[in-house]
């Protein structure tokens, strides 16, 4: 069961992240009742009057997993369209200032001098320990090998091994993704043998978004076959890497971001592939289009898988989705874009 500490890291949802919605031809020049783009399977009648009057509608998508928490919310943008979107879309994304230690939008084109920035400082010494003795299970997200080449610093590593160990380890999980998408997602080690593959966990929940997918088939394919087949509309395409705290620990999340725009449709979707503890994976994804009223809606979508469950599951994760909802409201309301 969560303890007020651990509910406290469901914030995390707030950077981390879904990789939804995907943008078609038809969006160009069209405007939608907000019936047609909210009824099925999300959303029912009373969560759509809400959202016409200036509330959050909020639906609960099906979840492929019971360690899946996933959140829908709709509501009516307060200001200009085109500024929506914008605390997606900086040198940094958005994270509980009380969580965040660090966050590098990674450069491409030099992404050695990008990782060498990574650190564990003063206050991380005892999680240098947990690297030292890191072993298949839930303590670290790690591969076999990741693994074995931390436990062969134990006799003999510091701080600065570690660290660096630490730089590359992330360095080449960012390599290979970049390479080859969901693909190369290395697996994290368990118990027995067993491994997480956080790639299968991510296209998992792409498929599943019934609906969605329908609507934004350009983008939906783009982030399941990522590098390849991009849509020209794709505006954005970034990578970070940033540091939390989690659980009174720091954890380390490595993030991809897409962003696509239409006349009519501007999308951002956040994809965090890599999680060094508690979490697997997680994703999100806001979109602002127009309806035919005039004014503009935006659709946001959270989807984050926890490794997993302490005590009674179902209370857990009742608790989880109450908390990344009101993380998304609150992001939504702080930043002026939707609500009260």
């Amino acid at each position: 069961m969560f303890s007020e500490r651990s509910r406290k890291t469901f914030n995390l949802t707030i950077v981390t992240t879904l990789l939804l919605l995907a943008h078609t031809t038809q969006f160009a020049h069209a405007t939608y009742a907000i019936e047609q783009l909210l009824n099925e399977p999300y959303f029912d009648a009373s969560d759509i009057e809400t959202v016409r009057e200036g509330g959050f509608g909020v639906a609960k998508i099906h979840e492929v997993s019971d360690r899946e928490i996933a959140v829908v919310i709709a509501c009516l943008v307060k200001g200009k369209p085109e500024d929506a979107l914008a605390p997606f879309l900086g040198d940094s994304l958005p994270v509980d200032e009380e969580l965040l230690q660090d966050q590098r939008l990674i450069d491409t084109n030099s992404h050695e001098e990008s990782f060498a920035a990574i650190s564990l400082g003063g206050n991380d010494r005892d999680e240098i320990q947990h690297y030292l003795d890191a072993e298949p299970g839930f303590g670290l997200n790690l591969s076999t090998d990741e693994i074995a080449a931390l436990q062969a610093l134990k006799t003999s590593g510091g701080a600065s091994q570690v660290e660096a160990l630490l730089e590359d380890l992330l360095l080449s999980r960012y390599l290979s993704y970049r390479k080859n998408g969901l693909a190369e997602a290395k697996p994290y080690a368990r118990d027995k043998g067993t491994n997480v593959n956080p790639g299968e966990e991510l296209r998992k929940t792409e498929e599943n978004m019934q609906g969605l997918h329908e609507l934004y088939p350009d983008f939906h394919n783009a982030w399941l076959s990522y590098p390849r087949n991009m849509p020209d509309d794709i505006v954005s395409d970034d990578y970070f890497w940033i540091k939390l705290t989690i659980d009174e620990r720091p954890a380390f999340v490595l993030s991809h971001r897409l962003v696509a725009n239409s006349e009519d449709m501007q999308l951002v979707g956040v994809r965090d592939y890599y999680i060094s503890h508690f979490f697997d994976v997680s994703q999100r994804v806001a979109v602002v289009t127009r309806l035919e009223s005039g004014k503009h809606i935006l659709i946001f979508v959270e989807r984050a898988w926890v490794d997993y469950w302490s005590g009674f599951a179902a209370l857990s994760k009742k608790i989880g989705y109450k908390v990344m909802k009101q993380q998304m409201e609150h992001l939504l309301e702080n930043h002026g874009i939707c609500g009260t």
